[in-house]
């Protein structure tokens, strides 16, 4: 008994002293440990070390540029919300001027992430749309220009497509002026998508639903020169020919499909 009581205590002693000896890593070697979590797609374990950092170093260059790599971790996490709010607040005191570049492009990503299918509201869409033409406006020169404008170009066939589907509604319930506003909101606003086309073809099926062919004619001749399609150019003058004379199946077919 006392022989096993003896091997406890010794035991005790051995793991206590172990624990002791064993060293606490400092911010900046938590920091690299990070990094290399971050290298090695150990986003998880990245984010607690840099959460760490910058709770214990406010105000200090090594906790500004932990919030920077907290960004980067959340945005590979896919919580977009919160790595826009540290992107941002890095911007706004580094002075590192390619990091800020970066950052303020990376918040542009989040927001793009963060935008909606084209049935749901396009609020979120517009706001990123400003927020990139911000971008572009303060780095003209940067390596990110050109995947930038791709967002935008995204995003404004999304809206565009919002108007374009909305117009075709109101052409079901022959609700004709609705249809209209739509189909001239593409036109006037979003004239750089490829809904231009669709609606100008649209515009003319239009008048041919409400059984005004002359307008049809008439609107065509107005605007072939628009087109930005020779396709789609040849496919209004199918329309305009299929139904010089009524609509049949195949029209409502096209309307209601």
């Amino acid at each position: 008994m006392l022989f096993r009581l003896i091997i406890y205590i010794s035991t005790f002693f051995i793991f206590s002293c172990s624990g002791f000896n064993k060293k606490e890593l400092s911010n900046q070697e938590r920091f690299e440990k990070g990094q290399d979590y971050f290298v090695s797609k150990k986003f998880q374990k990245a984010k607690t070390e840099f959460e760490f950092i910058i709770q214990n170093e406010q105000g200090t260059n090594l906790g500004l540029e932990s919030t920077f790599y907290l960004a980067k971790t959340l945005f590979e996490l896919k919580s977009y919300d919160e790595a826009s709010y540290n992107f941002n607040y890095y911007s706004m005191f580094s002075k590192d001027i390619n990091n800020i570049e970066f950052a303020q492009f990376m918040k542009c990503k989040c927001s793009f992430k963060l935008t909606k299918p084209y049935n749901n509201d396009q609020s979120e869409s517009l706001l990123c749309i400003s927020m990139v033409q911000e971008f572009l406006d303060n780095f003209p020169y940067s390596i990110h220009v050109e995947e930038a404008y791709d967002m935008v170009v995204k995003l404004r066939n999304r809206i565009a497509k919002k108007h374009y589907e909305t117009a075709k509604l109101y052409l079901k319930m022959k609700e004709f002026e609705s249809a209209f506003y739509y189909f001239d909101i593409v036109l006037s606003d979003y004239y750089d998508t490829k809904y231009y086309d669709e609606a100008i073809i649209s515009y003319i099926f239009t008048y041919i639903v409400m059984d005004d062919y002359n307008k049809a004619t008439v609107y065509f001749d107005s605007n072939k020169s628009k087109f930005k399609s020779e396709k789609k150019l040849e496919e209004a003058q199918k329309i305009l020919s299929k139904y010089k004379d009524s609509m049949g199946i195949s029209g409502y077919f096209r309307l209601y499909r």
